[in-house]
């Protein structure tokens, strides 16, 4: 579990590489998973522990949980800080949390009120979406709000991509609580 005092890891800023025009991607398999009901977005949820401080989820199909801080639990109850997730996003709507993203790239899809469930073997868990934000990448780091610790909060962070390949400039990031 994470002390107070870790410190953020920071997003990395690379575009995930496309697969090749109708290529399927395998799906990672895992015990535990995040839904967003709403917008019919079901994901596996593994672990990951950023290196150097970056977070760069593995693969375009699942989420994951950033270590060391809070992990998917069963029950309110036995959340000790808050749950980050973070998956990929491609704008092309087809992988990781493209769905929660507007197509203009104005924002997010969710809005307050809107729910996400997070299940394990143990149980489900409902949140509910109180805010979404956008950060510039630079800013992610510092944005303390973000980072504090939180017992039955969940964040789920993504990039925004930008057209044609380029590096993204900021991250989606939405606020839930239980």
């Amino acid at each position: 579990m994470a002390a107070a005092t870790a410190a953020p890891p920071h997003d990395e800023p690379p575009q995930p590489t496309l697969p090749p025009e109708g290529t399927t991607l395998p799906v990672p398999s895992s015990n535990v998973h995040v839904t967003v009901p709403e917008l019919d977005v079901d994901l596996p949820v593994l672990p990951h522990t950023p290196r150097g401080g970056v977070i760069n989820p593995p693969t375009l199909t699942a989420a994951y949980w950033i270590q060391p801080y809070g992990e998917p639990v069963g029950t309110p109850e036995q959340a000790d800080n808050t749950l980050y997730l973070a998956a990929h996003s491609t704008g092309t709507g087809e992988y990781g949390f493209d769905p929660l993203m507007e197509t203009d790239g104005g924002g997010s899809t969710l809005g307050p009120g809107d729910v996400i469930e997070v299940s394990t073997p143990q149980g489900t868990v409902r949140y509910t979406v109180e805010r979404s934000q956008r950060y510039a990448k630079g800013e992610l780091d510092d944005a303390t709000e973000v980072w504090e610790v939180a017992p039955g909060r969940l964040i789920l962070i993504t990039c925004f991509q930008r057209g044609g390949g380029r590096a993204s400039t900021e991250n989606l990031v939405i606020f839930a609580e239980f």
